[in-house]
């Protein structure tokens, strides 16, 4: 079956760029600002947390040597994808469900565009981001060749993690509620607002389990800790965790598909 997707997804692919603009339009239309909200919701987060944890918790200004502000929007910047991606996905075979009960329709090419729609507003928050770090001196160089690297990666395991994910919740709405819950949870345990690195080796090791966590470490070593994604063997293990984590998705994704149209 994971085949089958793959040379679905391939075979519609300019079908699904088309319809991932149209999301993306769908999205802001109506709002005066327009895309701009795309930069001001993450902003908005970002300053609340810097409130609490500058002016409430920390007391220095620095985490490793860098300002805390460049250090937490470095963490958070691929976070708002994760977390827009992880519940976007799960809701986007419901929330397109026209699509699977009025017409022909590739179905599982629906989180593929949805996605796709959350990555453009990863890439123009992103720019800001690096706006930001130019303004505090820090300049871009060869690391940030590696986002062509890690953006592609974070899309793919998100995607075949949202085959799982979304078909679970057309399945049962109970699921999409608990997916919705559990986002929280995956922001907390994983070193975005806290560093991972002054906890002891044990510690460290049982974080970078959590897949969320490379990629917000792969952002954070791009624009401030100056490290190669290939060195080390957490490249590999991701890699594993992906295609472990396809296997699965297209594996659900066969085992509900013929009950989609009956429960939508």
């Amino acid at each position: 079956m994971l085949k089958n997707i793959i040379i679905e997804n391939v075979k519609n692919i300019k079908q699904t760029i088309l319809i991932s603009k149209a999301d993306l339009v769908k999205f802001y239309k109506g709002a005066a600002l327009g895309y701009a909200w795309a930069v001001i919701r993450p902003l908005v987060t970002i300053l609340v947390y810097l409130f609490a944890f500058q002016m409430g918790i920390r007391k220095s200004g620095y985490v490793d040597g860098f300002p805390f502000l460049l250090w937490l929007i470095a963490g958070l910047g691929p976070w708002f994808f994760i977390s827009d991606a992880i519940v976007g996905g799960a809701m986007s075979i419901r929330q397109y469900r026209h699509f699977v009960t009025k017409m022909k329709f590739p179905v599982s090419t629906i989180p593929t565009f949805v996605l796709l729609s959350k990555l453009y507003v990863q890439i123009m928050l992103l720019a800001c981001i690096v706006v930001i770090f130019i303004f505090y001196g820090y300049y871009p160089d060869i690391y940030y060749l590696q986002f062509l690297y890690y953006i592609p990666t974070m899309y793919i395991f998100f995607l075949t993690l949202s085959w799982t994910l979304s078909s679970l919740s057309v399945i049962s709405r109970d699921f999409e509620n608990l997916v919705k819950a559990a986002i929280q949870a995956v922001l907390w345990l994983t070193p975005i607002l806290w560093n991972i690195r002054g906890m002891s080796p044990t510690m460290q090791f049982l974080m970078r389990l959590n897949p969320v966590n490379y990629f917000i470490e792969g952002f954070r070593n791009i624009l401030l800790y100056k490290q190669w994604f290939f060195i080390g063997k957490y490249s590999i293990y991701i890699w594993i965790v992906i295609l472990i984590t396809a296997l699965i998705g297209s594996h659900v994704y066969k085992k509900l598909y013929k009950d989609f149209t009956d429960v939508l």
